[in-house]
């Protein structure tokens, strides 16, 4: 039976998935492909509200196994390998194999429309696509351990997994470039500075802290904050027009819900509540 590369454990209404994948937590296709399978049964399940991704080692993720690319170069092109890797062969057409223009990317779409939150609790290295992944998430907690490195320039490769428009949203077009073209490292001070990282604990308190904030979030009403995530995630291309008219139908919705209605009720029978 093959190890378990992503690990499950509930905290309440938080599932921690735990990267599991020695020595240096490689998003291989395997991997990637148990993350995703994991985050569609949190999709799926209302009793999970908020998702924390922790990891094993002293490493949270570390993007591709460069040895195993090294090793496949000569036997096919790299959407091939990516595609063998990830299981997908069988599933996609032979114009998606042959003609992919997303690659990876088609993953990051998904791991991007996941509507619940997402925590990262980051006590390692987190280099290439793992610095992707990690961006991916909603906030991301660090432990003093925490280094953040591009990575694919220095081995001569491009960026990929979103890397060019993640980067720039996160610290600003200066930094992105410094972090791309140099794929320096930076430490979790800097990260956290440079905004790629919310706050730094102590390694022993990392997981807890990243899942004490997701179960302060998993206490609020789910509806109002998977629209107010899918509304953030989404406003970065769009005008101020295209915004207004993608937020009221939300609001007119989140408005006629059950836990709006709750909500609001105790909100005005509370002891401080304002006269009315």
């Amino acid at each position: 039976m093959p190890a378990e590369l992503v690990h499950r454990e509930r905290h309440g209404a938080v599932l921690e998935l735990r990267l599991d994948n020695p020595p240096f937590n490689g998003l291989s296709g395997p991997l990637l492909a148990e993350y995703l399978r994991a985050l569609e049964e949190a999709r799926r399940d209302d009793g999970v509200r908020a998702v924390v991704t922790s990891a094993d080692g002293p490493t949270w993720c570390a993007g591709g196994d460069v040895s195993q690319l090294h090793e496949g170069a000569p036997q096919g092109n790299l959407s091939e390998m990516l595609h063998e890797s990830m299981g997908e062969s069988d599933s996609l057409s032979l114009v998606d194999r042959r003609a992919d223009l997303l690659g990876a990317g088609r993953h990051v779409l998904t791991i991007d429309a996941f509507d619940k939150p997402m925590i990262a609790a980051i006590g390692g290295a987190a280099a290439g696509g793992g610095f992707a992944l990690a961006l991916l998430h909603d906030l991301r907690f660090v432990s003093e351990r925490a280094v953040f490195t591009v990575a694919f320039t220095r081995i001569g490769l491009s960026l990929e997994m979103g890397l060019s428009y993640l980067l720039p949203r996160v610290v600003g077009p200066q930094a992105a470039f410094d972090l791309a073209v140099t794929s320096r490292r930076v430490k979790a001070d800097e990260a956290v500075e440079l905004g790629i990282a919310w706050r730094r604990v102590p390694a022993a308190d990392l997981v807890t802290a990243a899942v004490g904030y997701a179960q302060e979030l998993a206490e609020r009403s789910p509806l109002a904050v998977q629209i107010s995530k899918r509304l953030l995630r989404r406003s970065g291309d769009r005008s101020l027009r295209q915004q207004l008219e993608t937020e009221w139908p939300w609001q007119v919705a989140s408005f006629a819900s059950p836990e709006a209605r709750s909500a609001i009720e105790a909100f005005l029978h509370r002891d401080d509540a304002p006269p009315t």
